[in-house]
């Protein structure tokens, strides 16, 4: 897989440019800005990272995550998301342009994936929650399976709850946050690339753990600042896009914040296929920027065979920026 299969670089580039903008239009009033504790660990000791397009990241003291503070208030996230051209981009030129092929090259393999969790742990036949479900594509590929007894879905996004809804699905259409005990029974929870976005991701994952039975299990992926291309490219990684992305935990931050929530992690691994593919993206729009001579030689090298050895490797090593955890909760949780 190639970035170009998912996000096609002129659709892509649009995006980046309305959520510069966007940044600049819907975050002025830096007083209304919180200075927070790491999103991880809760520590507040931070040092500066960098700033990018009027937001300012730092990195934990303590378990070395990324993250941006001071950042805006929950208020101001909410209209973002309800209001911001660029996000009306994603939910529309965006997915449609893309559709099939991270039908495809996402959906199709992370279906299979959650299939094949629920039979080794013995959760087969039980019921599947998507927790920030969007178009329910994942939900349509993990139905198709016919591995979950139940396949649901929760979303604050009334067009997108309605759309879900349309495919026939039950979606609840309110934050995971404010989920209560008992409107679900989740033998399988899963959370895919939504970390990253909160203004307080321990609130998201005890909302999930208020709706998962005892015995069940959380997949959560989100990015790391510990993966290459992130730790290569820096305040230049399109991963590090504000207001969109505001967190990026560290992997002994991601431990740490699912301990503090009340779970136990089970596996934690890199799959990542793409960081190889990025940083030589990068480096054809600029070759100014400052890679390793031997990482450069890497990642711009001619043999395929050469650049796909390196990314397995990066991925076999946890070392890279996809992340992906399987847990469960911890006793008397």
């Amino acid at each position: 897989m190639k970035e170009e299969d998912i996000r096609p670089q002129d659709v892509f580039g649009r995006y980046l440019e309305l959520a510069q903008a966007d940044a600049r239009d819907y975050f002025q009033d830096k007083y209304r800005f919180r200075a927070v504790a790491c999103p991880a660990c809760g520590t507040k000791r931070s040092r500066p990272a960098f700033d990018k397009d009027g937001f300012a990241y730092v990195f934990c003291d303590a378990c070395h995550s990324l993250y941006n503070s001071p950042r805006p208030a929950p208020e101001m996230i909410a209209r973002y998301y309800q209001e911001a051209p660029s996000v009306k981009f994603w939910a529309t030129d965006f997915y449609k342009a893309t559709e099939d092929s991270r039908r495809e090259k996402i959906f199709i393999p992370r279906a299979a994936y959650l299939s094949d969790l629920a039979q080794r742990y013995g959760l087969a036949r039980g019921s599947f929650l998507d927790l920030g479900c969007g178009y329910g594509t994942l939900l349509e590929e993990v139905q198709k399976t016919g591995a979950f007894a139940q396949v649901q879905g929760v979303d604050c996004s009334p067009p997108l709850a309605a759309v879900c809804r349309g495919k026939g699905f039950q979606v609840a259409e309110k934050r995971i946050e404010d989920l209560q005990p008992g409107e679900f029974q989740a033998s399988l929870t899963a959370s895919f690339e939504v970390l990253e976005h909160l203004f307080e991701p321990a609130a998201f994952l005890r909302g999930a753990l208020r709706v998962m039975n005892a015995e069940g299990l959380l997949v959560v992926t989100t990015l790391t600042c510990n993966g290459f291309d992130i730790r290569v490219l820096g305040r230049h990684s399109k991963a590090v896009q504000p207001p969109y992305h505001l967190n990026l935990l560290s992997l002994e931050g991601v431990r740490l914040l699912l301990q503090r929530c009340g779970f136990e992690i089970l596996e934690m691994e890199t799959p990542g296929r793409l960081d190889v593919d990025i940083v030589r993206n990068a480096l054809a729009v600029d070759a100014s920027l400052a890679v390793a001579p031997f990482l450069r030689d890497i990642v711009q090298s001619d043999d395929e065979g050469l650049r796909q050895a390196f990314q397995d490797f990066l991925a076999a090593h946890r070392l890279s920026s996809h992340l992906r955890v399987v847990a469960r909760p911890l006793p008397g949780n």
